[in-house]
């Protein structure tokens, strides 16, 4: 099986050059590494490719999103011949054995449209970020089992899953060419989930492969906390995936739950003095009713990273390289 590995950087070229380096330094490298920049201030191409010089890298004039910018690699990757198509976050260091665990579980079970990693955290000693989701139209939608549980042996059988993080998954050319790309729309979170659900729509089914691992540095391109691009992101994109996806029962139910959630959350965060991120997800669940385009300059993800504190307009899950 002829895998093409997908990466896609925005403004972290040193992050992006380690991910490239444990993909080049894995039992099984991949046949392409590919990197896709979104429209980074600063050209990543002699850095990834100090890493490792085969490494392909295509650039895009602006941020268009890890969705369409793990679209781009992927189009090259089935041009280049690529059985299969590893989509990694740069923000991820590969564990040695993580691709030949991933071609392996793909090659045992023709049934499986794709494969996913195990997540652990970047700190020492790790834990899980997270091992697989479940879709449970509850609350934030999805649950993460393994979410930040500090024993790594933890969640170590092979599953069949709702889902599998795009942190690290490994999807199958077969399976890419009937269900179709990421849905850009999405932007980024959620479209993981989106995939896996048309997927086994389509009769396929998605593994969680614990042999198979992978170190994350979370938020590493959102900067994390309540008042981050993912509080909105997650909110609208939970919307996207309901209107999508969801029967009108399961709607009902999320629209329960949800309710439920905002009046505990207005409270919970007026007590802390954190409404104006609790403002920025009402506007995420309004942009994805109205299916609205993601605001870049607002939520401060049109050009170099910075604090969402400080982006104009406002002031108002996983690590995405957005």
């Amino acid at each position: 099986m002829r895998v093409g590995a997908v990466t896609v950087n925005w403004n972290q070229p040193h992050l992006t050059q380690l991910c490239v380096e444990s993909l080049a330094q894995g039992a099984r490298v991949p046949d392409w590494v590919i990197v896709v920049d979104n429209g980074s201030t600063l050209d990543p191409t002699a850095t990834v490719q100090d890493a490792y010089p085969p490494t392909v890298v295509l650039r895009n004039a602006a941020n268009m999103g890890f969705a369409a910018g793990a679209n781009l690699g992927t189009e090259r990757a089935l041009a280049l011949g690529a059985d299969a198509v590893l989509l990694v976050n740069n923000d991820a260091v590969v564990h040695p054995d993580c691709v030949a665990e991933l071609v392996a579980a793909l090659e045992r079970d023709a049934s499986l449209a794709g494969a996913g990693a195990k997540t652990l955290t970047q700190e020492q000693p790790p834990r899980i970020h997270t091992a697989y989701g479940v879709l449970t139209y509850h609350g934030q939608l999805v649950r993460q089992q393994g979410w930040l549980e500090p024993d790594v042996s933890q969640f170590s059988a092979l599953a069949h899953v709702d889902y599998i993080s795009g942190c690290a998954m490994l999807l199958r050319r077969t399976a890419l060419e009937r269900v179709g790309l990421l849905d850009a729309e999405f932007f980024a979170y959620h479209e993981d989930l989106d995939w896996c659900t048309r997927a086994r729509r389509a009769g396929y089914r998605v593994a969680y492969v614990p042999t198979a691992m992978v170190y994350h540095r979370m938020h590493a391109s959102t900067g994390g906390g309540y008042l981050s691009p993912i509080t909105y992101l997650s909110a609208r994109n939970a919307i996207l995936f309901m209107r999508k996806n969801a029967s009108w029962a399961q709607r009902l139910t999320y629209a329960v739950y949800l309710c439920g959630n905002l009046v505990k959350e207005a409270v919970f965060r007026g007590r802390r003095g954190e409404l104006a991120g609790f403002k920025l997800r009402l506007r995420g669940l309004r942009d994805g009713l109205l299916r609205r385009p993601v605001p870049l300059g607002e939520i401060g993800l049109d050009g170099a990273p910075r604090s969402v504190a400080a982006a104009p307009a406002g002031g108002e899950h996983v690590g995405h390289p957005l």
